[in-house]
């Protein structure tokens, strides 16, 4: 009789905390002053000083492996921008830097291609923005576009 090995998943905290401290690496590497937000589920997880002394903060959002990307819509702010580190455990970081028009733009876009897909299966689009976020093709694009970032 054949065994069916379960493969052990990734901790989603070893993911999201490997992706704040790469992240926050990175930056200070750009000689930007970074502090990392301790506590449960902050609004946003770095906040950050540029090199020209600008304030800002940045909502960290991590895979291990490439995926769909978790991620809501949030109220306008001139402050706020994203890093979406992929930190596999046998390859290099990756970082995709994206502003929150970006974020909003994309995730707002997304549900409406689900709701589309849907209408034209014949689906019920009630819970078509149960799980917003964006695909990781659309978050690619953006792959080390550190220059968005205040300087």
């Amino acid at each position: 009789m054949a065994t069916i090995e379960r493969v052990k998943r990734r901790s989603a905290h070893r993911t999201q905390w490997a992706a704040q401290f790469a992240v926050a690496s990175e930056l200070c590497k750009q000689n930007y002053q970074v502090a990392l937000t301790l506590g449960n589920h902050p609004s946003v997880d770095l906040m950050v000083i540029s090199p020209e002394e600008r304030s800002f903060n940045i909502d960290v959002k991590g895979l291990y492996k490439k995926n769909f990307w978790g991620v809501s819509e949030k109220p306008k702010s001139k402050s706020l921008f994203y890093v979406f580190a992929f930190v596999p455990d046998n390859e290099p970081n990756r970082f995709f830097v994206l502003t929150q028009a970006e974020v909003n733009t994309g995730v707002a876009q997304h549900i409406e291609k689900i709701k589309a897909a849907r209408t034209a299966r014949g689906k019920s689009i009630i819970n078509a923005e149960k799980f917003p976020g964006l695909p990781w093709d659309l978050v690619q694009t953006h792959e080390n576009s550190w220059h968005k970032l205040p300087k």
